[in-house]
């Protein structure tokens, strides 16, 4: 399968918009307004689970790489939405720049580096560390997503980082912290922070719908003026059948449009978690 590079874009907003959707849900939270900011709105996971499958798909979408031959591109969604960027086959009126920015912002918060302090009874020691936040998703995420004996890579980077700064901790100790780390990362570090990545991952999914929404009102087509029934002209370069019902897919998101509606996250939510403070 050979597709064009506009083919291969299309390819990959559809896949990568459906998967930021798939965390910026109803489903899997809900956006509560800020009694101390009435223009500001929090997310509420309503169970444990629920965060755990927003920080296992959020982790797919950041960093799992993907099969390029459909969409050109060896990497997360997120790459494939920095290509598209790049791209910019659709591109009008300076829209595109949205989109880039939303990811962007994301990029730059997975990469910061902050001093954190985890208490890890379990190894006996009071950790004072400078990791990537991508790091600790990696392992909240993981560690929800694996059983003990599937969490080698996990223990490794653990191992590797405590090392790192100074404290001497063996591979085959780390399983025996993983609770510690899921106390810390999952019911503190991320229920905090919760709320600004679901702002980040949502102004990504609008930052598709900003993008494309010029595209999707010249292709729209309804079949009469109070028909139910609709089609879409494709643009040029859409030419391959199977691209073109992606092309039909990904102009029906458009049509729905993101599932939350665009919202600024708590700023009382975007200081430091507990974890993060030092005297």
């Amino acid at each position: 399968m050979s597709f064009s590079p506009i083919e291969q874009e299309v390819v990959g907003l559809c896949v990568s918009y459906e998967a930021a959707v798939d965390i910026a849900n109803h489903a899997l939270l809900e956006l509560q307004v800020c009694s101390r900011h009435p223009e500001e709105k929090r997310a509420l996971f309503p169970s444990h689970i629920h965060e755990q499958l927003f920080l296992i798909r959020l982790l797919d979408f950041v960093s799992e790489k993907g099969n390029s031959q459909l969409t050109g591109v060896k990497g997360s969604c997120l790459d494939v939405l920095e290509a598209a960027c790049n791209s910019a086959c659709f591109e009008e009126s300076g829209r595109v720049e949205v989109l880039r920015s939303a990811v962007v912002e994301l990029r730059v918060w997975l990469a910061y580096s902050g001093k954190t302090k985890l208490w890890l009874p379990s190894l006996d020691i009071n950790a004072e560390l400078e990791v990537s936040r991508l790091d600790f998703l990696f392992i909240a995420a993981n560690h929800s997503k694996h059983n003990l004996s599937r969490l080698t890579g996990v223990a490794n980077r653990i191992s590797s980082f405590l090392n790192d700064h100074g404290y001497e901790i063996s591979t085959e100790e780390i399983p025996l912290a993983l609770d510690d780390f899921r106390e810390h990362l999952s019911e503190n570090y991320f229920v905090y922070y919760g709320t600004w990545l679901t702002e980040l991952v949502n102004n990504i999914a609008w930052g598709v719908w900003t993008y494309l929404q010029p595209q999707f009102e010249r292709s729209f087509r309804p079949e009469g003026r109070n028909s139910l029934f609709y089609s879409y002209d494709y643009p040029k370069g859409v030419s391959d059948p199977i691209a073109q019902r992606w092309f039909d897919r990904l102009m029906g998101n458009i049509h729905t449009r993101p599932y939350l509606e665009q919202f600024l996250g708590d700023q009382d939510l975007k200081e430091k978690c507990s974890l993060e403070w030092f005297e």
